[in-house]
């Protein structure tokens, strides 16, 4: 009886383990986007907010060419992942436009944050709508700086801006079995297939700059930082099962 009790448990902690890396397809649909929180709020207005293609527009025009902005467009939908491996395989998320014009000194931003909302179903069982946010740093260089920031030179019309996309904890997660999962951004692509992804997007000045903004599914604690990362929710569970182990171990030591 009691070596069918230990071999009962050990199956349980070996069940609870292989859980934890079941492989899943998280399918995401009906997203839309929101661009929020531009800084300083003062220089940024949007439009078409809660959208599959928000705009957002800053700036005092130096020249015709009317303001700067930002505009994102998201891809067809849904978009497929699947886990393990974490991370997934990349995905386009959207095509990602940076409307770069003249713009007067002092009327530009330094950072925007973009909002994607989803309904998240893990092989097609729906779980949640969820919200992802995303920040992306701006750097509006100087036109007449020589040299240019940008390693490449300035182009025809001036020196080009830098654009940064990056992960932000306060995005939404899921578990695909045991482990928790949410929707990164690792940078963009020329390429609509996502390939050669890059983290700086140098935008030429006096013109519409277009990247696809590339995603993977990734587990949440490889995203935070160390001393933000929690306990993996297996740990509990198979302390559990190894306890129950030891108390088997305990009794019978006690009877004989």
């Amino acid at each position: 009886m009691t070596s069918l009790r230990l071999e009962l448990i050990a199956a349980a902690a070996a069940s609870l383990l292989a859980g934890a890396a079941m492989a899943g397809t998280v399918s995401l649909s009906n997203m839309t986007a929101t661009w929020y929180d531009g800084n300083p709020s003062a220089n940024v207005t949007y439009s078409n907010n809660g959208s599959t293609n928000p705009h957002s527009r800053w700036g005092t025009p130096a020249g015709t060419g009317g303001q700067s902005g930002y505009d994102f467009s998201i891809a067809s939908q849904p978009i497929n992942f699947v886990v393990p491996p974490s991370p997934s395989p990349n995905q386009v998320l959207g095509t990602f436009t940076h409307l770069n014009q003249p713009i007067n000194s002092g009327t530009s931003i330094t950072d925007i944050k973009l909002k994607i909302s989803a309904d998240v179903s893990i092989d097609s069982a729906y779980q949640a709508t969820l919200n992802f946010n995303y920040r992306f740093d701006h750097w509006e260089t100087p036109n007449s700086d020589n040299p240019c920031a940008n390693p490449n030179g300035p182009n025809q019309n001036g020196c080009a801006d830098r654009v940064i996309a990056t992960w932000l904890a306060t995005s939404d997660s899921f578990f695909v079995g045991l482990d928790e999962y949410t929707l990164n951004v690792i940078g963009f692509s020329l390429d609509m297939a996502g390939t050669h992804p890059f983290t700086q997007f140098w935008t030429a000045e006096n013109a519409n700059n277009d990247a696809y903004l590339v995603g993977n599914v990734t587990l949440k604690r490889d995203l935070e930082p160390p001393n933000a990362v929690p306990t993996p929710a297996t740990l509990p569970l198979v302390a559990l099962a190894l306890a129950g182990v030891y108390g088997v171990r305990r009794k019978k030591a006690a009877q004989g």
